[in-house]
């Protein structure tokens, strides 16, 4: 079973390789653009996903620069409150002082007295 091919198959056989090639490299043109297309969307979303991280960062440290500046300050704060309570403590530890000298003052003569030692001066 031998064929015997003619110019005009050869022709035909051709053509169709031909056409077969420019089909694949129209294939591999569409294929090579829509690729091109995912990657710059790739690089687009990569993009916006680095930004909203900046973005996060920058809110990060900011809210933290605030929440430092808000201790910092209830720390003064807290700092003058122990200085308030310490000068009250002082006073009140001097008007004690005065209280027990007048409760003490007067009983000084009447107990010396009692045991025979004679007051001549009382001071406090």
């Amino acid at each position: 079973m031998s064929q015997n091919l003619t110019i005009d198959d050869i022709w035909k056989l051709f053509q169709e390789t031909n056409r077969l090639f420019q089909e694949s490299e129209l294939k591999a043109q569409a294929a090579q653009a829509r690729m091109e297309h995912d990657l710059q969307e790739t690089r687009r979303l990569l993009q916006e996903a680095d930004a909203k991280a900046q973005a996060r960062q920058a809110r990060m440290e900011h809210d933290l620069q605030e929440s430092r500046a808000e201790t910092e300050r209830k720390s003064q704060e807290t700092d003058k409150k122990i200085k308030e309570v310490t000068a009250l403590v002082g006073r009140l530890g001097g008007r004690w002082g005065e209280f027990v000298e007048g409760l003490v003052a007067p009983a000084c003569e009447t107990l010396f007295a009692q045991r025979g030692i004679p007051i001549h001066q009382v001071s406090p």
